[in-house]
């Protein structure tokens, strides 16, 4: 795994910021208003640790994103929260903590809405994938890989949540060299124009290294004609990550696009002008081991000093290279490291009986990891396919269950619970006063966009384990299920309801608008004497003069 996108982000609405940085990356005095983010309010704490990983302090970035996960639990910042536990995942995984950074994938899916948090899902899921790999439990990455790669197949968003959780996928993928899959997702992302150069330079450095990565793996399997054509469009790549790097002044991602370019150099011949372009480049960034481009590098530098007669030199940066084999999975900078090895040895002492075999082993390794692609890309296309039937199966099911305009329950997945007499809930009834006024003065449409927004506020509020129904017109029904005996309370969020309807905005649709609810609560009961508890209480309640809860005694 490489450079993550950054967390530096923008999207829609407006904030006030005060560093005097404009959206556009200029300066000006003072506060500038900027496009709002879907961030956290400490979203600084996730900008701050993702740099620190960057710049190649892991355990740091571990560190600070553990205490910022702390403090953003305790104010409530569910957001950056997120963005803490993502990055401290990704600093985990490339530290070589793979059971570490699994563990942290599974906490941040914890805390995410299945149903929601679709782009969330995938990036977790993506970043458990990668661990696993490194683990050996390559069935089970495949597993998450293929609801990462349909989940962000169905978000058709852009923007940088879109582009962070495709990236993910497309890095995991790379990881079990299903290059073709990875590369398409690298493609779409490059044709983004709605990305900002710093954004956009993240893109592009992964596009160039997976486009080396392939380039290297065709070459030594014996298919150099294929690996040149990969190798031009890496030049091409490196080219544009050097010039965006410049533009948003990021020196070490400069080198590291003069890297790439280095060992491009040194694949299609022209050993000098890699030596030139290489050794500047790697005393100009961090070679952190975990870095491809560390290791891509190396590589191109130890080819080039064995073309001109520099052993030495060429020995020690491929031990280095080879020093960093995985004891699960050897990739391929690894494996063309012993090839080097094997070749140099030959160049500078002669045939020797061990050469040989050396060289056949690491060939052959590459080899087996280029054929086990097939079966993995086939394994991986069978398992979306299997989960698109599913789902259209499940959504039809829950099509038919469902109510059009609100997406919540509907009459018939109420008699499914009426059904039941020996399950007991706590009922709680909404009515919308005087809705008919509310289509008279403002439209159906007007209407229509109230009750989704209900609807939205009745999710946000419910638990999962809770059925959400539309009864009729403007009547919203809740049955929470007591559970081992444990009777959930439903005044409390009858109140939380009311008081949420309250403190919502309704004028942005229209100036005059005005909503109030009258919610009712009775049970524990089964779900129909529930029901209608509820339904008495809340006439009870629109006949105490309406926008208020009322509980049945």
């Amino acid at each position: 795994m490489s450079a993550r996108v950054g967390t530096g982000r923008a999207e829609g609405g407006e904030i006030v910021r005060t560093d005097g940085i404009r959206a556009d990356g200029g300066r000006t005095v003072g506060k500038v208003l900027e496009p709002a983010t879907s961030f956290g309010p400490y979203d600084a704490l996730a900008e701050w640790t993702h740099r620190l990983y960057l710049d190649g302090f892991g355990e740091l970035a571990v560190r600070r994103a553990r205490e910022g996960l702390a403090f953003c639990e305790a104010v409530g910042d569910e957001q950056t929260a997120r963005y803490l536990s993502f990055v401290c995942g990704v600093a985990l995984h490339q530290l070589g903590r793979s059971a570490e950074a699994a563990e942290e994938a599974g906490h941040l899916l914890a805390r995410l809405r299945p149903d929601q948090d679709v782009l969330w899902r995938a990036k977790a899921l993506a970043l458990l994938a990668e661990a696993r790999i490194e683990l050996g439990l390559t069935a089970l990455a495949m597993d998450h890989l293929a609801e990462g790669r349909m989940l962000v197949a169905g978000d058709a968003g852009r923007g940088y949540s879109h582009v962070s959780a495709t990236m993910s996928v497309a890095l995991a993928l790379r990881a079990l060299v299903l290059y073709e899959p990875a590369d398409e997702l690298m493609v779409q992302m490059l044709g983004d124009r709605s990305l900002r150069p710093d954004v956009m330079l993240n893109v592009v450095q992964e596009a160039a290294v997976l486009q080396v990565s392939w380039g290297a793996m065709l070459e030594v399997v014996g298919r150099p004609e294929e690996a040149r054509e990969h190798y031009a469009a890496t030049r091409e790549r490196a080219a544009r990550m050097r010039a965006l790097a410049l533009e948003v002044d990021y020196p070490e991602m400069r080198a590291r696009a003069e890297a790439i370019e280095g060992f491009v150099l040194q694949r299609t011949g022209d050993s000098a002008l890699a030596v030139a372009r290489l050794r500047p480049a790697m005393a100009a960034f961090r070679l952190r081991e975990e870095l491809a481009e560390t290791q891509i590098a190396r590589l191109g530098l130890a080819m080039a000093s064995a073309d001109t007669g520099d052993f030495a030199t060429a020995e020690d940066l491929g031990e280095q290279v080879a020093s960093t084999s995985n004891a699960v999975r050897l990739d391929v900078w690894v494996l063309t490291a012993f090839a080097v090895q094997a070749r140099n040895a030959v160049v500078r002492a002669g045939a020797h009986p061990a050469v040989a075999p050396m060289e056949r082993l690491a060939r052959a390794s590459l080899q087996q990891l280029w054929e086990d692609r097939e079966s993995r890309f086939e394994s991986l296309q069978d398992r979306i396919r299997i989960r698109e039937m599913t789902e259209q199966a499940e959504r039809r099911g829950r099509t038919a269950l469902e109510d059009p305009l609100t997406g919540l329950g509907n009459r018939r997945r109420l008699q499914q619970l009426l059904e039941r007499p020996d399950q007991r809930f706590v009922a709680v009834y909404l009515d919308v006063d005087r809705f008919a006024q509310v289509n008279e003065e403002h439209g159906p449409e007007a209407g229509d966009d109230v009750l989704r927004r209900l609807a939205d506020l009745l999710r946000r509020h419910c638990r999962s384990e809770d059925v959400v129904i539309r009864y009729g017109g403007d009547e919203f029904a809740v049955l929470l299920p007591v559970v081992d005996g444990i009777v959930p309370d439903g005044h409390g969020l009858a109140a939380r309801l009311h008081r949420g309807v309250g403190e919502e905005d309704w004028t942005v649709r229209d100036r005059g608008l005005r909503v109030s609810v009258s919610l009712g609560v009775g049970g524990p009961a089964s779900a129909a004497e529930a029901l209608s508890r509820a339904d008495n209480a809340c006439t009870a309640a629109k006949r105490g003069g309406r926008d208020r809860v009322f509980v049945a005694a």
